[in-house]
């Protein structure tokens, strides 16, 4: 029976597959985005102060940091499912630690929720990459991309639902039943990939524009290691921004500009309720820009010229955010929603046109390792700042770090028309 389950799923088509793997992310993510929404505002229920908030909400991050690394080198030798099933179970048991009050319990929680998602991210990134080709890498990418967003809006909108219905422990019990069943689904019909690629290891898979030195033509030889190392740390200073400094304080920020509630058509909506429904909209916003940007960088193949939009869009957030008030701060968001799923899905596809097959793991390890630094200093970072500057002060620091990004970014815009085959790493 085990045999003919095998060869039943073995016979998926990418886009099932790349849909089964997907499906598994988003609902990982329900424990994780539900403790986002509602910590800043329910320490109490969680057992810990408000200065413990930061570490508990870096803490996944940071053990990512030593494992995501040796995950990727592991992830190229072994089965995928070997990483994906049993980090889906880890990820079902941290939400369980999540419901026992106290600084130790949730900081274990935490720690075990980082290893999960480690082991989900890398091997669904693995897949998506194993069965995708040079013509539509930047949708598969994209579509996984796609799951990712779908799981922060639903899950942000479902947590903060719940807890403001049946209270904060009952709905981390609720998250740890529904990832428990999503990895019994995961180990009865995901495919393994590993022997499943589009192309073989030693292909070439980096788009073929124009050939250096080739004669007639006086262009250098393009430093694709440079470029890749460049979009690497753009993906660091996304996730630093977007995912942990305002991704932290976005309770903290709706409650000083617009109030413990909010009133929409006679209709009061608590605070957590709103923050929840806020970021399931700007995850809407993401899917369908993340949609949108793989398929034109499939279509164009200008990644870079992409990327680059998307930070001069990122940067009007970050000075939007730091002014606004009310819908200017609903509308900030969504701009960033918008920079922040273009950045993610162009960087990932790029390992992808950069490296070769055999070596994809351990760059996504790194890639996975830079971003966890960033998403994890954010938090850390933006509740050191707070007893020293306004949340407006840490928008406009934001900003400034943006903005000396770019210089680079459109560096690698003019590099990226010079790239050939034989440059992959």
């Amino acid at each position: 029976m085990t045999n003919a389950l095998a060869l039943w799923r073995q016979r998926f088509a990418p886009e099932r597959i790349l849909w089964i793997a997907g499906l598994g992310v988003a609902i990982s993510m329900l424990g994780d985005l539900t403790l986002y929404v509602v910590l800043p505002t329910h320490v109490e229920d969680a057992g810990i102060t408000l200065a413990n908030v930061g570490l508990m909400l870096s803490a996944n991050r940071l053990i990512r940091l030593v494992i995501n690394s040796p995950y990727g080198v592991l992830i190229e030798r072994i089965p995928r499912r070997r990483m994906a099933i049993p980090s889906l179970f880890i990820g079902a048991l941290s939400s369980l630690f999540y419901t026992v009050p106290g600084f130790w319990s949730l900081l274990i929680g935490r720690l075990l929720w980082g290893a999960a998602w480690a082991g989900i991210w890398l091997s669904a990134s693995t897949i998506a990459l194993d069965i995708s080709t040079d013509a539509n890498r930047g949708r598969f990418v994209s579509r996984l991309q796609m799951w990712f967003f779908i799981g922060m809006g639903l899950s942000s909108l479902v947590g903060g639902a719940l807890t403001d219905w049946i209270g904060y422990r009952a709905t981390f019990q609720v998250c740890a039943l529904v990832t428990l069943i999503m990895a019994v689904g995961w180990w009865l019909a995901l495919p393994e990939t590993r022997t499943h690629r589009a192309e073989h290891v030693t292909s070439r898979t980096a788009p073929e524009q124009a050939t250096p030195d080739s004669p007639g033509t006086n262009t250098p030889p393009v430093n694709v290691l440079r470029l890749l190392i460049t979009a690497i740390v753009l993906l660091g200073l996304n996730w630093l921004i977007f995912i942990g400094i305002l991704g932290a304080v976005l309770p903290l920020l709706l409650e000083e500009r617009i109030g413990e509630t909010v009133t929409l058509a006679a209709l009061v909506i608590p605070l957590a309720t709103f923050t929840g429904a806020l970021v399931a909209a700007n995850q809407v916003v993401s899917l369908l820009s993340s949609l949108g940007a793989g398929w034109l960088s499939d279509r164009n193949r200008q990644r870079w010229r992409l990327m680059l939009g998307a930070l001069v869009l990122a940067i009007g957030t970050m000075i939007l955010t730091a002014v606004g008030n009310g819908i200017m701060i609903v509308t900030a968001t969504m701009f960033g929603a918008v920079a922040t799923s273009i950045l993610q899905t162009q960087v990932m596809t790029l390992v992808g046109d950069y490296t070769r097959a055999d070596r994809r793991g351990r760059m996504l390890g790194i890639l996975n390792t830079v971003g966890d630094l960033g998403s994890a200093g954010g938090p850390l970072l933006a509740y050191a700042l707070l007893p020293l500057i306004e949340l407006s002060g840490i928008f406009w620091l934001a900003t400034v770090i943006l903005f000396l990004a770019l210089p680079v970014t459109i560096w690698a815009v003019r590099q990226e028309q010079h790239i050939c085959r034989e440059e992959i790493i």
